[in-house]
């Protein structure tokens, strides 16, 4: 395996705009791969400089002659000035080219227009490819039509690959060269655990640099409107002048003492905390009346849960557009009219607001995240540098069920989405819809169709289909809780485990009675010998392990003498979706809730018994061997459902006061579920319940798996008070971007 790309990344300026502080997020997401190398070049001093230094990464001013590093867009559109700009730079280009042969890179990758031309003949002298990463539209709309001329001219063989931030700024460079679309994505620090509380008082607020592009003339003409149907409404422009804009803003200024605003709209000047800024926003506006080549800012305001305005155009579509839920309000670029009605709207209907806030907070956690726009553009340095980007399988047991195992396979599936899926069994119907998209490889046993629809049938038969089912990549993650991490493979194998077989080392508790007391049971005793030597062998041929959890990690040592570091399973779901209520408890008010499979090892009849003779409900979600015997045994004031839409189970966490769990789980997701609704659990102490509950935050424990101990924590908890914002806080530990950027890189480090 190859070593780490080493990247060049130019800027030319080091003051704060959207791509700068875009800079420094991407910097710190590539300090925790070990694929990558990467250093910035600043062509000027300034405040970036300090940030990147303080933040551990390598950072050095290479100085840019002052006139042509302040020539704005507009000047360098005329001949004279480009001309002479062209002569003055010859020095320069001449010492970065020699910079970067010093530094032995093997890309060199640039991040504005400036940067991006004079990066040609610096790669070229210093023979390195080169990576452009545009974030303008190269359009005439926004930039003088020279500009667009050239840059669109020398982007089709200058740079190696050209890398866009949104689909509408490729749109705008027919020919480029191996164009990829990396939308800028947010860190986990930048993404909210749940939308923040509206304001006491109404504050509609714009961020952005001070520039006739983004809006702020038609932001205060828009507010103009509506101060009067808003008395207590105030307005916000938070943002500066670059690259000689500053006339922009004294026009601005007049703009507001003209329509007799002085008193109602603030210039703030700029933040460097966008996040505390946007906080204290009641709706967020974008509004440019140019399109804008991504929105930065949009997706920002969502993951604060601020409900956003913002231009119709662009980018912002694709951030802010068709979704479940709306996000937000979609006006078209340059109408003031469309603007103050969309703040009308959203001043005037705090709770349609608070919907579509909580709607775009939702997509931006679950969507917007960094993980796969840094994969996307180091997939590029890989390709440029002539390193073959490692090939990724996914191998899981069998995708027969609808589980938390097969959710995690979706998230890998998600981090790597050029995988294959390679599996024992597989049945479209039993399992979550998404893998029909997916490129599924199944073995021989798949054709059986008793043993697709009952995997439990096939146990004697999946040592061999396992330890046959080779994978033809560079790395193989297996996702597996007894047979995955048995398939043989031609590269590197990273396992991902639920836990050692329960069936070997657990039987007892798997099945909810004596072994020998049952014919499955019988048959395991009889396997048993041969099945643990076959496990152990497989579990040796893993380069690397994770434990799921840390009773998990304890349970894989003691099996196979391994150590396994910990990485949580993913958590999200969607709380802000539709809610439809269960026709068979739609008039209870307020209940318990039980969500599980219905095995013996899950304890549910435990807990039915426990509720027997209390006042409170129970309501019983799931499906399994026991549903009938569990439906029967139920008291008048519980309640066993089976089969619920996604909008019945979001209607049951939101009308549950609480979620019992009793089981001896690997890892516990359930009260990650629970707790995104802000309800807490009561749960078992024990397993992975230890790592998912944090007393007296989340949830609190009983210590058996009996009907007295559930029901004394039942009645303990009558007098319990708990706050829903930190039981969401909680769950964010957990996000699915945390978990895409930690197995990104586990598998880089395999892959070296």
């Amino acid at each position: 395996m190859h070593g780490p790309v080493r990247v060049a990344i130019l800027g030319h300026t080091a003051q704060f705009g959207g791509v700068e502080l875009a800079l420094v997020r991407l910097m710190g997401t590539l300090a925790t791969r070990s694929d990558v190398q990467a250093r910035v070049i600043l062509f000027a001093h300034g405040p970036l400089v300090t940030r990147l230094r303080e933040c551990g990464h390598e950072v050095e001013v290479l100085p840019l002659d002052e006139g042509i590093g302040g020539t704005t867009r507009y000047q360098a559109a005329g001949a004279a000035t480009a001309a002479t700009s062209a002569v003055r730079s010859a020095p320069f280009v001449m010492r970065l080219a020699r910079r970067l042969r010093e530094l032995e890179v093997d890309v060199v990758h640039t991040t504005t227009l400036k940067t991006h031309l004079l990066g040609i003949p610096a790669a070229r002298l210093a023979r390195r490819p080169l990576v452009w990463h545009v974030r303008d539209r190269i359009a005439p709309d926004y930039l003088p039509a020279p500009v667009v001329r050239l840059v669109r001219q020398v982007a089709t063989r200058g740079p190696q690959r050209v890398i866009t931030n949104s689909r509408a700024t490729a749109a705008t460079l027919p020919g480029a060269r191996g164009l990829a679309v990396a939308h800028p994505g947010l860190t986990p620090d930048q993404i909210a655990s749940e939308p923040r509380p509206r304001p006491a008082l109404p504050v509609v607020g714009i961020v952005g640099r001070i520039s006739p592009t983004k809006g702020q003339l038609e932001f205060v003409r828009a507010a103009a409107r509506i101060a009067q149907a808003h008395p207590e409404a105030r307005f916000r422009i938070i943002g500066s002048p670059m690259f000689g804009h500053e006339e922009h803003e004294a026009q601005i200024r007049r703009e507001i003492e003209r329509l007799g605003l002085t008193n109602r709209v603030e210039l703030t000047g700029f933040s460097d905390d966008p996040a505390l800024e946007f906080d204290a926003m009641t709706v967020a506006v974008h509004a440019s009346p140019t399109p804008e080549p991504y929105g930065q800012v949009v997706a920002e305001a969502m993951a604060r849960g601020v409900p956003v305005i913002a231009t119709d155009a662009g980018g912002v579509p694709e951030i802010a557009g068709d979704g479940p839920a709306p996000v937000g309000w979609l006006v078209p670029p340059g109408d003031v009219d469309a603007l103050a009605a969309a703040m009308d709207s959203a001043l005037a209907d705090a709770d349609e607001a608070e919907r579509r806030g909580r709607a775009g907070w939702e997509r931006a956690r679950t969507a917007l995240g960094i993980g796969p726009s840094t994969d996307t553009i180091v997939g590029v340095w890989q390709e440029v540098a002539g390193r073959e980007r490692p090939r990724v399988a996914i191998a899981h047991d069998y995708l027969t069920q609808r589980g938390g195992a097969e959710r995690v396979v979706l998230a890998m599936l998600k981090t790597f989405p050029d995988a294959t899926i390679h599996t024992t069994l597989y049945d479209p119907e039993g399992t979550f819809p998404e893998f029909r998209d997916a490129d599924v490889r199944v073995s021989p046993l798949n054709r059986i169709g008793v043993l697709r629809r009952n995997h439990r049938v096939a146990l004697p038969f999946l040592p061999f289909a396992s330890s046959r089912l080779r994978i033809d990549a560079d790395v193989v993650i297996a996702s597996s809780s007894g047979w995955a991490h048995g398939f043989p493979t031609t590269g590197r194998k990273l396992v991902y485990c639920h836990a050692p077989a329960r069936w070997l080392y657990q039987s007892q508790r798997y099945l909810g009675r004596d072994p020998r007391r049952s014919p499955i049971g019988l048959a395991l005793l009889a396997l048993r010998s041969p099945l643990k030597a076959w496990d152990r062998r497989a579990a040796a041929t893993g380069d690397v392990y994770l434990a799921n959890s840390h009773v998990v990690r304890e349970r894989i040592d003691g099996a196979y003498g391994i150590d396994a570091e910990v990485l949580p399973p993913p958590f999200a779901v969607d709380s802000t979706g539709d809610r439809e209520p269960v026709p068979e408890v739609a008039q209870w008010d307020g209940f318990h809730l039980v969500v599980s499979r219905l095995m013996p090892y899950k304890n549910v009849h435990r807990i039915i018994e426990a509720f027997s003779g209390l006042p409170e409900r129970l309501v019983v979600v799931g499906a399994g061997p026991m549903l009938e015997e569990l439906q029967a045994a139920a008291p008048p004031n519980v309640a066993v459902v089976t089969r619920l839409t996604d909008a019945q189970m979001r209607w049951v966490y939101a009308n549950s006061r609480a979620l019992v769990a009793a089981s001896h789980e690997d890892f516990g997701l359930t009260p990650l579920e629970a707790g995104a609704f802000g309800k807490p659990t009561l749960a078992l102490r024990a397993g992975g319940y230890l790592d998912t509950i944090a007393e007296g935050v989340n949830g609190t424990f009983f210590d058996e798996p009996t009907a007295a101990s559930i029901r004394e924590s039942v009645i303990a908890a009558r007098a319990a008070e708990w706050d829903p914002h930190a039981v969401r806080d909680h769950v964010e530990a957990f996000s699915p971007e945390r978990f895409a950027l930690r197995l990104q890189a586990a598998a880089a480090r395999l892959a070296e």
